[in-house]
């Protein structure tokens, strides 16, 4: 998420730096690109065939090199001379080559990884580290800098520039341009220490979650699982040499949704154990134990906001969200936890009420851990008559995609078209005009203003898991487009849109789980978002916003995959074309709040763990054993277990190399947001025109140009209701 360029580097490198590194041999002089490059940065789509590790690599230091001359001419700029233009607007676009050969990068390394390109994250990692730490080390750049935002015709530029001028006055404090000479020293070993350290932990999450598969022989151990799961399980199986057509096997990997459907719906116990085990072992077993990365992450991040002034970590990285502090994130995280204790209580009570009668045995005190959600799914079916699974044959990925869609078109007076694609080195003819992936399963659409016509953007579409894929689902902006100016149109954002969905079986289209359908509407909130970002500032575009904001679109968009309206767009049987029965969606209603406390009460206790660590990890963690100290924190929150579950810090990359440091609160935050938001929705439709206008006007298009809580004051003419989330989901008046 690209916001001031300095803010932009450390946090790709300290909170991302697995994923968005590169460098090597001797740069090229500026203006001197290698012969090898393989796409101009004037150009939107690259060449990702061309992209090689090496190249990657020398594109990088290219880049690297350019902003090192940017710098040295930066530090020469005298007071008399400085300008906007000259100093603000420079420092921008800084390392814009650079950060383009790094987001690059960075979707390869996401969605084809390999040894080659981890080889080359590995090696340019520090370098990275110790050039993003070097800007605000730098007094010549800092006084040039400081000495123009304290200019009179500071008070001249628009509001948007002076917010940006802030912001880097702001992100050169914060990140210890005050610091003296030996202090900043240890600021930069501290800077490439974590982002060695945020490499290696989500190094160990992936080669774990790879190194772990079962192959099944026998039917009856699968009892339970859906015909669509066992086709899509023996295809798989059949893909790595396992059983044929006539005497099928059944692979089970960690890969989602695989595993995760076992725990979810298979009736035999000790499948369901084994693989909650396998999962469990992420992070813990070696050798891909992370915690000792955990514990050194931890030591780090609590001297590096020492050295910077602050009381915690928290503190640090929140200073400038909606949130403010980490003593006022644990607040609004510890209060949400007290008001849902209660109905999560009981809650509790009724589950394992339900689990003994089941299973014939008198009632427990304490529930196995991959029992959990097997039978909260089957006290759900129990309740409300209904499986949420009946809903696949309905959930065909393209009616998905194609429903979503025309529901944003709308709403947002936009048109969505897919380009034609090849893979480089494919055989074949390519069309006209065809546009080059990296995977055959990639597609390319591209975003348009219905009322200008213009080109607002392009997004790339990878939606189904290989053993190359990191886990989970996300979008990644690649580019994002140079603002209008000098009467020039801005030109078209770029970005990713990938995810781990089930895939097609071996007789079946990919079918979609419900939850599959509410991911892909997540994510596409994040790329509207992205697509129609439109600032004076490209810093400010898109994504570009608060932390605790950026998952206000994304939550909310999952709204419409429950609303009868929304899943009329795109529910249809994939065989007969026969809409979703009535009864199914009246149903959906019934079961979408189910045990609404156990749903907020699990990402809080992630949420507390992630404050507590942070914040008090000298009092609470340090030289202890992570999974006991985890527990002692939660368990008073949460259904005692029969067995001790690992701590979820072993493999949570969003709190240990992503941008979640401290700030895990934010998902449960933005959830906040998103619910009081859509009251509006609901009050003036759902699908109405006008105030999806109003949405794409006030909150997606203005990106990080005001302060977040201006933005939404703009929308929904009021602070946000604390309480809205626990209303709309019943455990509040």
């Amino acid at each position: 998420m690209r916001q001031v360029i300095l803010l932009s580097l450390l946090s790709s490198l300290c909170v991302l730096g697995a994923q968005e590194i590169p460098q090597g041999a001797a740069a090229p002089a500026e203006g001197n690109a290698p012969a090898c490059e393989a796409s101009s940065r004037n150009e939107l789509y690259p060449s990702w065939g061309s992209l090689t590790p090496q190249v990657c690599e020398a594109r990088v230091r290219t880049g690297m090199n350019i902003a090192l001359k940017r710098l040295e001419r930066l530090r020469e700029i005298r007071p008399e001379a400085a300008s906007y233009d000259s100093v603000f607007g420079v420092f921008e676009n800084l390392a814009e080559e650079m950060d383009e050969a790094e987001g690059q990068m960075h979707v390869l390394s996401s969605v084809m990884d390999s040894d080659e390109l981890r080889a080359v994250q590995e090696k340019l990692i520090p370098e990275l580290s110790r050039f993003a730490a070097s800007i605000t080390s730098d007094a010549g750049l800092w006084q040039v800098i400081r000495a123009a935002a304290a200019a009179p015709w500071v008070k001249d530029l628009s509001p948007e520039k002076q917010r940006y001028v802030q912001q880097v006055v702001d992100s050169f404090r914060d990140n210890g341009a005050d610091l003296p000479e030996d202090k900043k020293a240890r600021y930069a070993e501290i800077i490439s220490e974590l982002s060695t350290l945020a490499h290696e932990f989500e190094k160990n999450v992936l080669d774990a979650t790879n190194d772990w598969q079962w192959v099944v022989d026998d039917p009856k151990l699968l009892n339970g699982m859906s015909e669509d799961w066992m086709n899509r399980a023996a295809a798989e199986a059949q893909k790595k040499g396992f059983g044929t057509e006539e005497e099928p096997r059944w692979l089970i990997t960690l890969q989602e949704p695989s595993v995760y459907q076992v725990i979810y719906y298979c009736d035999v116990e000790s499948t369901r154990k084994r693989c909650w085990e396998a999962l469990s072992s992420v992070g813990k077993k070696a050798p891909y134990d992370n915690a000792g990365i955990v514990a050194r992450v931890m030591e780090l991040r609590l001297e590096l906001a020492d050295l910077l002034g602050f009381a915690s970590y928290p503190d640090l990285v929140l200073a400038h969200r909606m949130v403010g502090s980490g003593g006022n994130a644990m607040r609004f995280v510890d209060d949400m936890m007290k008001k849902v204790k209660a109905p999560y209580d009981a809650e509790a009570r009724e589950l394992l009420e339900f689990i003994a009668k089941d299973k014939g045995q008198p009632v427990q005190t304490k529930i196995n851990p991959w029992d959990s959600a097997y039978y909260l799914r089957k006290l759900q079916k129990s309740k409300f008559s209904f499986d949420t699974e009946l809903l696949r044959p309905y959930q065909e990925a393209e009616h998905v995609l194609q429903g979503m869609l025309s529901i944003y078109t709308r709403l947002y007076d936009i048109t969505i078209v897919e380009r034609p694609t090849f893979v480089a080195g494919k055989a074949g003819r390519h069309e006209q005009n065809a546009v080059e992936v990296w995977h055959p399963e990639v597609r390319l659409f591209e975003v348009r203003d219905n009322k200008s016509g213009a080109h607002l953007g392009s997004f790339y579409l990878d939606l189904f898991p290989r053993a190359t894929k990191r886990g989970g689902a996300w979008v990644q902006p690649i580019h994002y487009g140079t603002p209008a100016h000098d009467g020039k149109p801005h030109t078209p954002h770029l970005a990713l849109l990938a995810g781990n969905l089930s895939a097609a079986g071996k007789e079946t289209p990919a079918l979609f789980s419900h939850r599959d359908v509410e991911t892909i509407f997540h994510e596409f909130g994040h790329m509207m978002h992205v697509m129609l970002g439109n600032t004076e500032l490209r810093s400010h575009c898109g994504t570009s916003v608060a932390w605790d904001f950026v998952e206000l679109p994304s939550q909310m968009n999952e709204n419409w995959t429950w609303e009868p309206e929304g899943m009329a767009t795109y529910a249809v049987h994939y065989k007969t074309g026969e809409p979703i029965p009535e009864d199914y969606v009246r149903k959906m209603q019934d079961v979408r709040f189910f045990f609404p406390a156990h749903d907020n009460m699990g990402q809080l206790c992630i949420a507390k763990l992630d404050l507590e660590m942070h914040m008090n990890y000298a009092e609470k963690f340090r030289g202890r054993d992570l999974d006991a100290a985890s527990s002692e924190l939660l368990d008073s929150w949460r259904t005692p277990m029969t067995v001790q579950p690992p701590s979820i810090m072993r493999n949570l990359t969003h709190c240990i190399s992503g941008g979640y440091a401290g700030a895990y609160y934010s998902y449960k935050w933005a959830e906040v947001l998103a619910a009081d938001v859509y009251t509006r929705f609901l009050k003036e439709g759902i699908m109405n025109p006008a105030v999806g206008a109003a949405y794409r006007e006030e909150i997606l298009s203005k990106g990080d140009s005001k302060p977040a809580a201006e933005l939404y004051r703009n929308f929904m003419g009021r602070d946000p209701n604390p309480d809205a989330l626990l209303q709309k989901q019943g455990l509040l008046k």
